[in-house]
Formats: C-alpha cells, structure tokens, sequence
C-alpha cells in the first residue's frame, strides 16, 4: 500500500480534547438563592488546548491533523467550521453518537479566570481510536491535556516510544491536573524532545517553590523545558543552557488585557512552528511570546492568533483585524 497517497504529508498532529468555550466577562461572582447579576459580554468561540493550539498552528502555514471526537449537535459543526477555516485537518475527527460536544464556561477577569467544564467528547478519544500508520506521514507530535484526557494517559509511554522509533519529535503541554496529583508526568519527560509547562505547572510537578530550580530539574529528564511566566516572559533550559525572554515595555502585556483563555496554547503553537522551522530556541521564545501577546487582547483562545505574514516564515497581525 502507498501510505503517502492515503495519508496526507503533516508537520503536526495531536488529539484534541475539542470543545467550545463560552467566555463570559465582567467583574462579579455567581450566587445561588437565584441571585441574578449582570455580566459585561460573553463570547462562543473554539475551546480545548489542543484545539485552540492546532488553530494557531495552522494559521502559522503548519500542516495540522487533529483525532478526537465531536457530538452529533450544533457546537460540533461549529467546532468543525472553525478549525477548517484555520486550515486545520478535521478528517479523524468523528461524530459521536450519543455524548454532546464539550463545554468549558469561563467567567474570565483581567489575568485569571473560573472555569466549569462539561466533559462530553472531550475524553472520549480511546487507544483505539489512534491511528499509528498516520505517523508515517508526520514531522511531530504534539499531547494536550494530559490529565483530563484520562483515558489516553497509559497510553502516552509508549505511543511516544513509537514517535521516535519512527523520527517524529514529541512535545507536551499537561494543563492543570484536577486532582492536583501530576503522576505520570515524569514517566513521560524521556521520551520528549519539548514539554511546555507554565509556572504553576512546573512548581507543582516538582515541589520546587524556585521555578529556575523547577525548570532545570525537570531538564534532568532530557526534553527542552520551556515555562512560560506571563508578564514576566518565559525561560528555557537544556542540559547547562538558559535562554530568558525579557517582555520589553513595547513587547509586554497589552494595555487591555481582555481574558487569558488559551495564551498558554497559542505561545506553545508559536514556540513550535519556529522549531520545526529550524530557529535557534530565543528566536522560538519570541515566536511563542507574540502569539500569546495577541491572544490576551480578545474573548476566548481564537479571535486574536496571529496569521503568517506572506513570504515570512514569523506571525503577523490576526487576519482581519486591524
């Protein structure tokens, strides 16, 4: 069989945990006894780590294939619409007969934000459903929520041992564990060329308080670590190297910040376009940075990614937005 014809050529995949996030704004907190308040706006958009990271991938010009599963309803066709319009492969996504597309609802503030989850198909991706001859045809796979994509998780070891024995790269973003545990994640360090914590993430898999000790402990494992520190940039650690991006006054937090929903992603989607471009890791950090930047000044994870600018291989302002 000619798996090159059956399989499209992908630079990326990843399963996502696909769903939609309802983001709604405004400076109050939910009461019972049928306490009615108003709220500032809400927004519908596109949810799911890997999902909202995909996206910016693909609008970056990365080649992206997604697995995972939507409902039979209206937040499915939704979901599908809009990863197809950043040029993202949808076609091992399925309908699932009878869960409902994921929700996450968000009351977001300035730089922190609530969140209720509706499970649906977000965990409803099996082993089975993973597709291991598609790696024939792929540069680079990419984990997502890694604790709630719980019946995936014994899976990863050796999925990702299968990554390298066929040349792919590998990297991981857990997200936050639930249950506040984080077991499993240092089985999983060795087999990765990249993982991607934020702050909170690498001091709570570690113990460590200091996220420089945090950083480099968990380089021990062999991957490049990069944490992301907010306003405060994000940091790098291989073996002895240290690369530190410093937000500059023009290259910091915008003046507005509207929510944080999926910055985390976007800069893990800009970190690794660059990568795989072959940019030194700085370079990778800036990439990373800006498309993070531009997704704290709009609702949801979406609306302000940064699209590839023609004839460059760095992101530029959001497609339709001045």
């Amino acid at each position: 069989m000619n798996l090159n014809a059956e399989f499209p050529k992908f630079d990326v995949m990843t399963v996502g945990d696909i769903c939609v996030d309802l983001i709604v704004t405004g400076n109050v907190r939910p009461q019972f006894h049928q306490v009615e308040q108003i709220v500032t706006d809400c927004t519908l958009e596109l949810g799911g780590s890997a999902t909202i990271f995909a996206s910016q991938l693909g609008k970056l010009g990365a080649q992206v294939g997604v697995f995972g599963w939507v409902g039979d309803d209206g937040f499915g066709r939704f979901v599908i619409e809009k990863l197809q319009a950043a040029h993202v492969d949808t076609r091992y996504i399925q309908r699932h007969p009878s869960l409902k597309t994921g929700v996450g609802i968000a009351l977001a503030e300035e730089n922190d934000r609530a969140i209720l989850t509706y499970l649906g198909t977000i965990d409803a991706t099996q082993p089975q459903d993973l597709d291991e001859s598609a790696l024939r045809s792929c540069r680079h796979w990419h984990i997502a929520s890694y604790f709630l994509l719980k019946k995936l998780r014994n899976t990863w070891p050796d999925w990702l041992r299968t990554c390298k024995k066929m040349g792919l790269s590998t990297s991981l973003d857990t997200n936050w564990d639930p249950d506040s545990q984080w077991r499993g994640v240092t089985d999983v360090l060795p087999f990765l060329d990249l993982f991607l914590p934020n702050e909170a993430e690498a001091r709570a898999i570690t113990g460590e308080e200091d996220v420089m000790k945090a950083a480099r402990k968990l380089a021990d494992y062999g991957p490049l670590v990069v944490v992301k520190l907010g306003e405060d940039g994000s940091i790098a650690v291989k073996g002895k190297e240290v690369w530190h991006l410093r937000p500059s006054p023009r290259t910091g937090l915008p003046e507005f910040v509207i929510d944080s929903v999926g910055a985390g992603d976007n800069f893990d989607a800009g970190f690794l376009r660059s990568y795989l471009l072959g940019k030194c890791t700085y370079d990778c950090l800036v990439s990373g940075h800006r498309c993070a930047i531009s997704s704290l000044k709009y609702a949801g994870g979406v609306r302000g990614q940064l699209w590839k600018s023609a004839g460059s291989s760095l992101p530029s302002a959001p497609e339709g937005i001045v």
